[in-house]
This record gives C-alpha cells, sequence and structure tokens, in this order.
C-alpha cells in the first residue's frame, strides 16, 4: 500500500470511529463498504481497513457472511469494561488532583459547563462531543499518558452500547451535575471526592432510576 492510501485509510478509520462515537451511526447498524465509500468519498481498500482495524478494537463486529456491524455490548462486558474502568479510575483519582495544573482545571471547569449549557438544547451527537471532550480533559493531567489512552479507550468501547439512556433527559441532566461536581474536585484539591464521585458517574447507567 502507498504511502499517500496508508494517510487515506488512517483518516476514514478515525472518521467512522467518531461517527460510531457521536452516534451518527447508532449500536447494530450495518456497515457496508460502498455506503463507507459514499460517505467518505475513499477507496474500497480505505473502507475495507478502517472495518478491520475497528473490529480489532472492538468497536465494529465482523458477522461471518453477513458483513460488519456498530457493536452493541451486551450487559455482561458493559459490566466487565465497568469494572476494569473503576480499578484504573478510582486510582487515577489522586493522580489527576495532584497533577492538575491551573490550565488543567480551568479546561476540565470549561468542558464541565460547555457540556451542562448544551443539556435539553442540543441533539445527541453535539453532545456526545462534549462528553467525550470532558472525559478527555480531566484524564490531560495524568503524567502516564497510556494510562489516560486506555482510560479513554475503554470508554469510548463502551459509549456507542449507551445509546438508550442518553434518550432520558433526566440521565444527561445527572450526567451533567456529575461533572460539574467532579471538576470542582479537583479545582478544590479534594482526591477523595473526586474517587467517590467517579465511582457513581461509572455505575449510573447499573441503576438509571
Amino acid at each position: 500500500m502507498s504511502k499517500p492510501e496508508t494517510i487515506v485509510a488512517a483518516d476514514v478509520t478515525e472518521r467512522l470511529r467518531n461517527d460510531i462515537l457521536l452516534g451518527a451511526l447508532r449500536p447494530g447498524e450495518w456497515l457496508r463498504q460502498i455506503d463507507l465509500q459514499d460517505r467518505y468519498r475513499c477507496t474500497r481498500a480505505s473502507a475495507r481497513s478502517a472495518l478491520a482495524t475497528l473490529a480489532a478494537g472492538q468497536m465494529v463486529q465482523h458477522v461471518p457472511n453477513r458483513g460488519f456491524r456498530v457493536v452493541q455490548p451486551s450487559t455482561e462486558v458493559r459490566e466487565q469494561i465497568t469494572e476494569i474502568r473503576l480499578m484504573l479510575e478510582l486510582p487515577a483519582a489522586e493522580a489527576i488532583v495532584a497533577s492538575a495544573t491551573e490550565q488543567d482545571v480551568a479546561s476540565i471547569q470549561e468542558a464541565a459547563e460547555a457540556f451542562d449549557a448544551g443539556v435539553d438544547r442540543l441533539p445527541y451527537p453535539e453532545m456526545r462531543a462534549l462528553n467525550h471532550a470532558f472525559h478527555r480533559a480531566l484524564v490531560a493531567p495524568l503524567a502516564n499518558h497510556l494510562l489516560a489512552d486506555t482510560i479513554n479507550d475503554l470508554r469510548e468501547r463502551d459509549l456507542p452500547g449507551d445509546w438508550s439512556s442518553w434518550s432520558i433527559g433526566a440521565n444527561v441532566r445527572r450526567s451533567s451535575q456529575d461533572h460539574l461536581d467532579m471538576a470542582r474536585a479537583v479545582a478544590i484539591r479534594d482526591a477523595e471526592a473526586l474517587r467517590q464521585l467517579t465511582g457513581q458517574h461509572l455505575t449510573r447507567w447499573q441503576d438509571p432510576s
């Protein structure tokens, strides 16, 4: 594969990944190569490469003799992802508070407020983008960049399965309040509060009432 084609394939992969994360392509939706070629104005090879890459990352599922579709994690898989996230993100709370600069604090607060401003006003894909931005800002202070990347990857792998809970406005408002409280915990350097809020935030989907 030539270098220009490699660049195109990587770009298509990222665009497809973002469309899944932001809800433009829903859980369970079938992904035909010809449709991806039209959608992203790319070659068949690039579309195939993007599907294979995201299938390896388990954001896309390959169904033998049928093709590819956006993954919809089962409850069991979501519980396993949540368990791993708790193992990583609860201890990370102390490191985030200890390492966050004033600029980091401001970025986290700004991201939380941007999400809050969009509640009941912005469409689902835009809220997803704002949610994505908040959580990336929250872990940005971590000195261990591999840990931050792993946390982001796990969260993003789980996002496609969370469509139904985000269709309820009250759930989005609760998420927003969590974000604001988490931002405040970082600002006042309260690692224990951030730890507790993180655990609450990660497990809300298990008790949506």
